[in-house]
């Protein structure tokens, strides 16, 4: 099975210049803990409600004023369409996230949360193992 079958095709996104207050209410709306940032359908970004209040809030940013580009991570890792659960899990084990946006070239045409992943009881323990290695502290 590869990313194509199980990823979230309808996105919610916001883009650089908006907001974090603006961003917020999209996430908050649709219930999602992150948002692609495009530029047209290009990725170019990933903002996280971590990244509020890590970036923004606990720096005392003012989030009605703070732009999105402010606080976004811009080089973000992805996956591709035809891209295996297995290799998804590793590549989010290796770099210790949670979400993966999936482009086609840079166009964003979907997104898999680990949850995601942990499609059928053959795929529960590899998903496993793979939240325990995200949760480990890095290595300095």
């Amino acid at each position: 099975m590869n990313l194509s079958e199980i990823m979230t095709k309808e996105l919610v996104t916001c883009t650089a210049d908006e907001t974090l207050t603006q961003a917020a209410k999209k996430m908050g709306d649709a219930n999602v803990g992150s948002c692609p940032v495009v530029e047209g359908e290009q990725l170019v970004g990933l903002l996280t409600d971590r990244d509020i209040a890590t970036r923004a809030v606990a720096k005392g940013l003012d989030p009605s004023t703070t732009k999105v580009s402010q606080v976004m991570t811009r080089d973000v890792i992805t996956g591709h369409p035809q891209m295996s659960i297995e290799d998804a899990c590793e590549l989010l084990s290796e770099n210790q996230i949670r979400r993966l946006p999936v482009v086609e070239g840079k166009k964003l045409v979907g997104f898999v949360a680990l949850a995601d992943l942990a499609i059928d009881v053959d795929e529960e323990e590899m998903v496993a193992e793979t939240l325990h290695k995200i949760s480990m502290p890095s290595k300095w």
